[in-house]
Formats: C-alpha cells, sequence, structure tokens
C-alpha cells in the first residue's frame, strides 16, 4: 500500500507541476522557487533546472542539485531523493570527479531500486559504468552497463541500449577487442535509426566506429567516419560530439604526418572543451597536443603538455588518463636523451598499466559478456517456456544451457591460455628490449660521461679566471651533462678579452660547437694576435663558416654561434664591445646601458663571404658593471603562472644587485633562478659573466 501511495503522490505531484515547469527555461523556473510551493513541488523545481543546466554544461547545476537533495531528505521524498542523486552525479561527472560521480549514482541506484524504477535503476547503472571508464575500472563499468542495458532492453527504451552499446564498446576497444567493438558500435548505428529527427544519434555511432579504425591503424577509414560525424554535429552545433570529433581527427591527421591540420584540429577541439567545461576532454586533448609535439621532436612542449594533462588526471582520479601521460612523458625525456627520468616515467606506466589492463581485467570483463549473452539467452528461452509445457521445455532447456555452459567454459579456457601465450612472449620480448636498452643507455652515459670531462678540460680554469678577471664571477649552469654554451677569456697585450658563446643547441651537439668556437677564440687572440672584439668576431665568422662548409651548394648545416665578447684596458678602463646577437648590459654611475648587438649569427653565411661586425668603446668608472650573457636566463619558465623569466625582470634583476660583491651577485643570480624555475624542467644551457670595474 505505501508504494502505491508514494506512486500515487509522485503523480499527483507531477501533474499539478504540469503546467508550472511547462516553460522550457532556467530564469523562468528560478522565478518559481520564491512561490508558494510544496517541497515536493519545490523539489522537482529544483530537479528540472539542475536537468537544463546540464544540458547547457553550466557548472552552477551541482549548487541546485544539492539543494534538492537537501529538500528531498527533509521532506523524505525518495524519488526526489533518488533524482537528486542522479542529477549530483551528472555534475560531478562535468567537473571530472568521477569517484565522487561513481557514489553518487550508486544512492541514485539504492533509492529507485526500492522504488521499482525500472528506468531510474537503468541510468543511475549507465551513469555508473561511464564513470568507471574514466577511472579505469573496466570491470565494473562492463559489468553496471550490461545491468543497464537489460533494463533498458525491457522496458524498449533504444536511447538507453544506444548509450550502453556505445559504453560497453568504450571498454573493449581499450582492450584491443576490435572486432566485438564494431559489433556494439554498429549496433548503436542500427539504433540511431530510431531516431530520424535526431541526426547526432548516427554521428556518435559514426564517430566511435571511426575510433576502432583509428586503433587498429585504418587511418583513411577512420578519417571516413569522422569526416561523416564532424558533418553532422557542424549542421547540429553538436558541441560536445564536434569537439570529440575535431579531436579524434587531428589524431588521424598527425598519424598521416599532416602535422599543421593536426594541430589546428587539436586547437579548435581545445577551445570547445573549455568553453562546454569537458575536464576530461581538455585532458585527452593536452595529451595529444603533447604526442604532436613528440612527434616534432619539440620535446620540452610535449612536457609542457603532458604536465599539464597529468595534473588533471590526478584531479579526476582517472587511471587511464594518467597511463598516457606517463607514456608520453618518458618519451619525451628520451628525447631529450633524460634517460633516468625516461625509465622512471616508463616504469609508472607499466605499473598502472598492468592493473588497468592486465589479464585479470581481461577475463573479467569477457566473462561479463559471456554472462550477459548467456542471461540473454536464458530470458528467451523462458519466453518460449511460457508458451509450450513446462517439464518439455524445461528439460530441453537445461540441456541447451548445459551445452552452451560447456561450449563457453571451453572457450574461456581457450581463451586464457592463449592471453597466456601471449603475455608470456611479450615478457620475453620486453626483457630482452630491456636488456638491449640498459646496455646503450650505459655506452651512452659513458660517452657523455667522457665528452664532459674534455669540454670541462678546455674551460679557463680558476686560476686563469682570477688573473685575467680578478674581480668577476662567472653563473655556468649546463642544462643536460654537456653544455652548448661556454665562456672563453684571456690577456693578450694590454687588455683582458672574455666572452659569452651560445652555440647552436644544447646536449652534445652544442658541446661539438663549443670546441669549435674555443679553439678559433684561442687562434684569433693568441696566433693571430687579434684584441678588437669586431675583428675577432670576424675571425672567428670565417673559421666556422670554413670548417662547416656552410657555403657549399646542398649543405643543409647550418649551425653557428651567439656571442658577446669584450676587450677591457684596466689602465685606461675602456672597454670595447661587439655581438652577435647578444648584446652587452653596463651599469656606470648607476646608469643601465645596453650595447645592441648585431642581428647576424656567426657561422651561417651561404655567399661565404665572413660578416663585418660593429665596434663599440666606452669609458668605464669604478664600481661600473659589465654583464654578458646568454638566453637561457631570461627563456627559463617558471614563476605562479609558468611564464618566461624575460629579459626586462632580468635588466631589474641586475640593476637592483649591482651594487654587491660579484660572489654575492652570482648567489643571487642562482637563487632567483631555482625559484623561478621551481618544479619545472631547465630549457636551456645558462651563462652570466660579470665584471666589476676597480
Amino acid at each position: 500500500m505505501k508504494k502505491h501511495f508514494v506512486s500515487i503522490i509522485f503523480f499527483i505531484c507531477c501533474f499539478s507541476l504540469g503546467n508550472i515547469v511547462a516553460q522550457n527555461n532556467v530564469d523562468s523556473l528560478k522565478k518559481l522557487l520564491s512561490g508558494n510551493l510544496q517541497d515536493t513541488e519545490r523539489v522537482n523545481v529544483l530537479v528540472k533546472i539542475t536537468k537544463l543546466l546540464d544540458d547547457q554544461y553550466d557548472t552552477s547545476e551541482r549548487s541546485y542539485a544539492l539543494q534538492a537533495l537537501s529538500l528531498a531528505k527533509k521532506s523524505n521524498y525518495d524519488w526526489g531523493i533518488a533524482t537528486s542523486y542522479l542529477m549530483l552525479g551528472l555534475a560531478d561527472q562535468t567537473g571530472g570527479n568521477f569517484v565522487e560521480a561513481i557514489k553518487d549514482q550508486q544512492q541514485s541506484y539504492e533509492v529507485y531500486a526500492r522504488l521499482n524504477d525500472t528506468l531510474g535503476q537503468a541510468k543511475s547503472l549507465g551513469n555508473m559504468a561511464n564513470n568507471e571508464y574514466f577511472i579505469g575500472d573496466y570491470t565494473a563499468a562492463v559489468d553496471h552497463a550490461y545491468q543497464a542495458l537489460r533494463f533498458y532492453e525491457i522496458l524498449n527504451n533504444y536511447e538507453g541500449q544506444f548509450a550502453m552499446h556505445l559504453a560497453i564498446g568504450n571498454v573493449l576497444i581499450e582492450q584491443k577487442s576490435f572486432d566485438l567493438t564494431l559489433k556494439q558500435y554498429r549496433e548503436a548505428l542500427r539504433i540511431a535509426y530510431h531516431f530520424p529527427t535526431q541526426p547526432e544519434f548516427k554521428g556518435r555511432a559514426l564517430t566511435n566506429i571511426g575510433n576502432v579504425y583509428n586503433a587498429m591503424q585504418s587511418y583513411d577509414s577512420a578519417a571516413y567516419y569522422y569526416q561523416k560525424g564532424e558533418t553532422i554535429f557542424s549542421k547540429e552545433n553538436a558541441v560536445y560530439e564536434l569537439s570529440v570529433c575535431l579531436n579524434n581527427l587531428g589524431t588521424i591527421r598527425q598519424f598521416q604526418k599532416k602535422y599543421n591540420e593536426a594541430g589546428e584540429l587539436f586547437r579548435r577541439s581545445l577551445t570547445l572543451r573549455r568553453v562546454n567545461g569537458d575536464t576530461s576532454g581538455v585532458c585527452s586533448t593536452f595529451q595529444n597536443l603533447g604526442s604532436l609535439s613528440n612527434d616534432l621532436n619539440h620535446h620540452d612542449s610535449a612536457l609542457y603538455f603532458y604536465s599539464y594533462a597529468l595534473r588533471i588526471a590526478y584531479i579526476m582520479e582517472s587511471k587511464s588518463q594518467r597511463l598516457g601521460c606517463y607514456e608520453g612523458i618518458a618519451i619525451a625525456f628520451a628525447g631529450l636523451n633524460k634517460f633516468d627520468s625516461a625509465y622512471y616515467f616508463l616504469d609508472r606506466y607499466k605499473s598502472l598499466n598492468d592493473s588497468v589492463k592486465g589479464e585479470e581485467s581481461v577475463n573479467a570483463v569477457n566473462q561479463l559478456r559471456s554472462r550477459y549473452d548467456s542471461e540473454k539467452e536464458q530470458h528467451k528461452l523462458e519466453l518460449i517456456e511460457a508458451e509450450h509445457k513446462a517439464e518439455k521445455v524445461g528439460a530441453s532447456r537445461n540441456i541447451l544451457m548445459l551445452i552452451v555452459g560447456i561450449l563457453l567454459l571451453l572457450i574461456i579456457i581457450a581463451f586464457i591460455f592463449y592471453r597466456y601465450r601471449v603475455k608470456e612472449k611479450l615478457n620475453t620480448a620486453l626483457e630482452k628490449n630491456n636488456i638491449e636498452i640498459s646496455m646503450q643507455k650505459k655506452s651512452i652515459t659513458d660517452s657523455i660521461n667522457y665528452a664532459k670531462k674534455i669540454q670541462d678540460s678546455i674551460l679557463p680554469p680558476p686560476n686563469q679566471i682570477k688573473r685575467v678577471l680578478p674581480n668577476s664571477f662567472i653563473l655556468y649552469e649546463p642544462k643536460d651533462v654537456v653544455s652548448g654554451d661556454f665562456y672563453w677569456l684571456d690577456s693578450r697585450d694590454k687588455y683582458s678579452i672574455f666572452s659569452a658563446v651560445d652555440c647552436t643547441g644544447h646536449g652534445v651537439p652544442g658541446a661539438l660547437m663549443s670546441v669549435i668556437g674555443f679553439n678559433l677564440l684561442n687562434q684569433a687572440v693568441n696566433e693571430m694576435g687579434l684584441t678588437k672584439p669586431s675583428d675577432i668576431l670576424h675571425h672567428l665568422d670565417f673559421g666556422v663558416n670554413k670548417l662547416l662548409r656552410q657555403s657549399d651548394a646542398g649543405n643543409t648545416v647550418k649551425d653557428g654561434m651567439d656571442i658577446a665578447i669584450c676587450s677591457y684596458d684596466p689602465s685606461t678602463r675602456k672597454l670595447q664591445y661587439a655581438g652577435a646577437f647578444n648584446p652587452a648590459y653596463i651599469i656606470t654611475k648607476g646608469e643601465f646601458i645596453q650595447l645592441n648587438s648585431d642581428k647576424f649569427p656567426i657561422g651561417i653565411n651561404v655567399d661565404g663571404v665572413a660578416d663585418n661586425y660593429t665596434n663599440h668603446e666606452i669609458q668605464l668608472f669604478p664600481g661600473d658593471m659589465v654583464y654578458l650573457f646568454t638566453d637561457g636566463y631570461a627563456d627559463q619558465f617558471g614563476g605562479p603562472a609558468g611564464k618566461k623569466f624575460k629579459y626586462t625582470r632580468f635588466r631589474e634583476l641586475l640593476s637592483k644587485i649591482h651594487s654587491h660583491d660579484c660572489e654575492k651577485q652570482k648567489q643571487i643570480l642562482k637563487m632567483e633562478f631555482v625559484d623561478w624555475k621551481g618544479n619545472l624542467e631547465q630549457v636551456d644551457d645558462i651563462l652570466v659573466i660579470g665584471l666589476m670595474v676597480d
């Protein structure tokens, strides 16, 4: 009697509310809340507002769902409690709080079950399945999706059946069961034709079929389905679905090495997903931008995109999203020759991958699918049994079920054995590859470490620095083991000559260039007796161009150097300077002066003619400071917003510290750099030379 009473009350509430909520407008519904409504009616209005806001991806939906839930509990309105939990779960899902969303939907399901509300149970189970998929709990996701599908089939609810076939397919594609996935998605496409006035159903099914062909590396077929989906979503202004389609089409263009087109598609998708507040989608697109950067060997950019995505994945507690981030970060670090970091993230990827996509998970999902098929078959047999005599059909059914059970058992055993053999072969291959990679890594690391010894040996030793520039400092922080930046100094006649040099690249390529530059500087000053900075740069430009044959037809190696060089006469305190792209900063009598460089680098001369550089001369006074530097300090990302330090902030810092002694200035510069960089990666070699005039 109580259940019937609840149903009658709900019917009365819905009927009396029918005229009130006729307008499908949030503002109109909000005005109703200030009126004289019963608690149950107020709950229904709040639920309706929440539903409309959810359709609009409005983040304020959660507050209305909480209001509805509180009021429904207060008035013991069970349907209102169940539906409020359902809407609260959708709000948490939109915000990327998948674990909380699962808890909300579980509460909703339990209340709907008490009410024998089949449709409500199906919706709760389906939403649970979607959220479990997002966090990588594939076994639970398939279990709940199949349960929801059974309810929707009982109700002949095609929209629910469509959604659950997509949800099941989403799990199967993660486990590379492509034939079974296509079966689910094509069933969804068949159901989509029940909605001729809603073509976005067809578009979603087509897009998911494209995902399967994408995973199978049949890129032309995948692009075909994505483009059909894009046409439908653009016409219907289905923003969420369009963002998914653009993102997926971008992956195809990336695999086809159409990188510019891929980048544009990813950026369009990211814009739409941010507007919609699609947290999971934003995470996925940032990973795709990271993958694209890795393909283009822009590994620093890849680390930025993947790090951003990883932060979102942790907030969402999504294992599947973290998997993609770990793998991409490992690839980026390997591309930067940072093998220790690469191995660290590769190990995290393997550990998490084993738990998410391991053999037990695959078997559990397959068993759930088999159980669903078996139960569906049993349901058909029960319908036949109702039309015949119980004894005869019961015996036939038992025999049939026994046969089906034996066949299923044989299939499961065969599949388990197959998976075991495949995994055993993969483990053997991985172990062999790991040994080979470890040996290669050791060989590479040993070579790089020896290269560092060579590079350290050619840099001026401390006693030479003290002799040439008695009152000075050199801040030198290579990005990698070996560096593309180097400092050079020596004395000739009455002049102290010193320079800061930035070679093309960093790491091993930059280090090779630094050896060439160092030798040419020694040759210019110590063998040819040059002391004028512009003459030294002219000789350096000619020497690099000749050694690398950069004027030869067809030569594609265009490497060079950016440099600032000074020649200082301590007896007259006169300073001469010349530069290629790198300026010099002078602080004289408290005034900040920038000596500008010429805008053509050392060594890149396709015509084979060495450039002539501008020579600057300036009178200095006791206490003045001279600074030479490369671009690494100003280009470092960091700070609260993760932006570049930039030259404006660098000049302000030098102006603030120039009156300190040289050692103190060096300490401040280093501490400021470390604080600014924080946990971000160092992007380039760091070199700053400071000279205080005595």
